[in-house]
Protein backbone atom coordinates (compact mmCIF):
# COMPACT_ATOMS: atom_id res chain seq x y z
CA UNK A 1 0.00 0.00 0.00
CA UNK A 2 3.00 2.65 0.68
CA UNK A 3 4.62 1.71 -2.51
CA UNK A 4 1.74 2.17 -4.78
CA UNK A 5 1.33 5.73 -2.72
CA UNK A 6 4.67 6.55 -3.12
CA UNK A 7 4.86 5.47 -6.87
CA UNK A 8 1.58 7.81 -7.89
CA UNK A 9 2.77 10.74 -5.80
CA UNK A 10 6.06 10.12 -7.37
CA UNK A 11 3.99 10.21 -10.80
CA UNK A 12 2.40 13.47 -10.29
CA UNK A 13 5.94 15.42 -8.63
CA UNK A 14 7.65 14.48 -12.61
CA UNK A 15 4.21 15.42 -14.41
CA UNK A 16 4.12 18.71 -12.76
CA UNK A 17 8.13 18.91 -13.05
CA UNK A 18 7.82 18.24 -16.95
CA UNK A 19 5.28 20.56 -17.43
CA UNK A 20 7.17 23.20 -15.85
CA UNK A 21 10.04 22.82 -17.32
CA UNK A 22 8.56 22.93 -20.82
CA UNK A 23 6.84 25.53 -19.86
CA UNK A 24 10.02 27.20 -19.01
CA UNK A 25 12.41 26.66 -21.53
CA UNK A 26 9.07 27.20 -24.08
CA UNK A 27 9.39 30.90 -22.60
CA UNK A 28 13.02 31.59 -22.65
CA UNK A 29 13.83 29.59 -25.77
CA UNK A 30 16.30 31.85 -28.22
CA UNK A 31 13.86 32.75 -31.36
CA UNK A 32 14.87 34.75 -34.23
CA UNK A 33 13.26 38.28 -34.45
CA UNK A 34 10.02 38.39 -36.60
CA UNK A 35 9.75 41.28 -39.07
CA UNK A 36 8.77 44.02 -37.57
CA UNK A 37 6.26 44.97 -40.32
CA UNK A 38 5.82 41.94 -42.20
CA UNK A 39 2.52 42.44 -44.50
CA UNK A 40 -0.30 39.80 -44.40
CA UNK A 41 -0.96 38.93 -48.14
CA UNK A 42 -4.49 37.84 -49.26
CA UNK A 43 -4.75 35.52 -52.49
CA UNK A 44 -8.48 36.34 -53.99
CA UNK A 45 -9.63 34.29 -56.80
CA UNK A 46 -10.94 36.43 -59.55
CA UNK A 47 -14.44 35.28 -61.76
CA UNK A 48 -13.55 33.92 -65.16
CA UNK A 49 -13.55 36.39 -68.16
CA UNK A 50 -14.08 35.38 -71.44
CA UNK A 51 -12.32 37.86 -73.92
CA UNK A 52 -12.97 37.94 -77.82
CA UNK A 53 -9.85 37.96 -80.10
CA UNK A 54 -10.23 40.30 -83.25
CA UNK A 55 -7.76 40.58 -85.71
CA UNK A 56 -7.74 42.29 -88.75
CA UNK A 57 -11.50 42.80 -88.52
CA UNK A 58 -12.24 39.24 -88.09
CA UNK A 59 -13.12 37.57 -84.71
CA UNK A 60 -10.21 34.79 -84.20
CA UNK A 61 -11.74 32.95 -80.91
CA UNK A 62 -12.53 33.52 -77.49
CA UNK A 63 -9.68 33.62 -74.67
CA UNK A 64 -10.90 31.98 -71.48
CA UNK A 65 -8.90 33.39 -68.37
CA UNK A 66 -9.01 33.30 -64.61
CA UNK A 67 -6.85 34.96 -62.13
CA UNK A 68 -6.09 35.41 -58.68
CA UNK A 69 -4.94 38.48 -57.42
CA UNK A 70 -2.19 38.71 -54.24
CA UNK A 71 -2.84 41.46 -52.05
CA UNK A 72 -2.66 43.00 -48.21
CA UNK A 73 -5.45 42.22 -46.18
CA UNK A 74 -8.04 43.97 -46.29
CA UNK A 75 -9.03 45.49 -43.76
CA UNK A 76 -12.69 45.18 -42.70
CA UNK A 77 -12.76 48.55 -41.11
CA UNK A 78 -11.52 50.46 -44.08
CA UNK A 79 -14.30 51.77 -47.00
CA UNK A 80 -12.11 51.54 -50.16
CA UNK A 81 -12.82 51.05 -53.67
CA UNK A 82 -12.81 47.22 -54.97
CA UNK A 83 -9.53 46.25 -56.71
CA UNK A 84 -11.41 42.93 -58.30
CA UNK A 85 -13.52 45.36 -60.25
CA UNK A 86 -10.84 47.56 -61.59
CA UNK A 87 -8.19 44.40 -61.82
CA UNK A 88 -11.09 42.37 -63.96
CA UNK A 89 -11.93 45.36 -66.35
CA UNK A 90 -7.81 45.76 -66.57
CA UNK A 91 -7.25 42.24 -67.61
CA UNK A 92 -10.06 42.38 -69.97
CA UNK A 93 -8.96 45.04 -71.04
CA UNK A 94 -5.01 44.46 -72.02
CA UNK A 95 -5.99 40.91 -73.36
CA UNK A 96 -8.34 42.66 -75.78
CA UNK A 97 -6.02 45.22 -76.74
CA UNK A 98 -2.80 43.37 -76.85
CA UNK A 99 -1.95 42.77 -80.61
CA UNK A 100 1.32 41.78 -79.83
CA UNK A 101 0.16 37.72 -79.00
CA UNK A 102 -0.47 35.49 -81.15
CA UNK A 103 -3.08 34.02 -78.84
CA UNK A 104 -3.27 30.84 -80.76
CA UNK A 105 0.14 29.76 -80.01
CA UNK A 106 1.12 31.90 -76.85
CA UNK A 107 4.19 31.54 -75.15
CA UNK A 108 5.65 31.70 -71.32
CA UNK A 109 7.16 34.96 -71.59
CA UNK A 110 3.90 36.39 -73.30
CA UNK A 111 2.01 34.85 -70.47
CA UNK A 112 4.93 36.78 -68.12
CA UNK A 113 4.52 40.11 -69.62
CA UNK A 114 0.66 39.90 -69.70
CA UNK A 115 0.82 39.72 -65.90
CA UNK A 116 3.14 42.19 -64.89
CA UNK A 117 1.07 44.73 -67.67
CA UNK A 118 -1.60 43.85 -65.83
CA UNK A 119 -0.51 44.34 -62.17
CA UNK A 120 1.06 47.69 -62.63
CA UNK A 121 -2.14 49.22 -64.40
CA UNK A 122 -4.05 47.79 -61.55
CA UNK A 123 -1.52 49.69 -59.62
CA UNK A 124 -2.33 53.03 -61.48
CA UNK A 125 -5.24 52.91 -61.72
CA UNK A 126 -5.92 52.68 -58.03
CA UNK A 127 -3.14 55.19 -57.20
CA UNK A 128 -1.47 52.68 -54.40
CA UNK A 129 0.14 49.25 -54.92
CA UNK A 130 -3.34 47.00 -53.71
CA UNK A 131 -1.64 44.22 -56.10
CA UNK A 132 1.78 42.76 -55.43
CA UNK A 133 1.14 39.73 -58.44
CA UNK A 134 -1.25 38.35 -60.95
CA UNK A 135 -1.42 34.78 -60.67
CA UNK A 136 -2.77 32.76 -63.87
CA UNK A 137 -5.24 30.03 -62.56
CA UNK A 138 -6.41 29.02 -66.26
CA UNK A 139 -5.79 30.64 -69.76
CA UNK A 140 -7.37 29.00 -72.94
CA UNK A 141 -7.83 30.00 -76.52
CA UNK A 142 -10.60 28.41 -78.53
CA UNK A 143 -10.48 29.42 -81.70
CA UNK A 144 -13.68 30.22 -83.70
CA UNK A 145 -13.56 26.81 -86.01
CA UNK A 146 -13.19 25.02 -82.76
CA UNK A 147 -16.48 26.40 -81.34
CA UNK A 148 -19.52 24.87 -81.12
CA UNK A 149 -22.24 26.36 -83.35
Amino acid sequence: MFRTLFIGLWACVATLGATYGGAYWRMHQNTAPAAEHAEKLDVRKLKPITVPVIADGVLRGYVSAEFSMVGPQADKHEHTLDPESFFLDEAFRVIYSESKIDFSDIQKADLSTLTSQITANVNQRMGKNVVKETLVRNFTFVPREDMPR
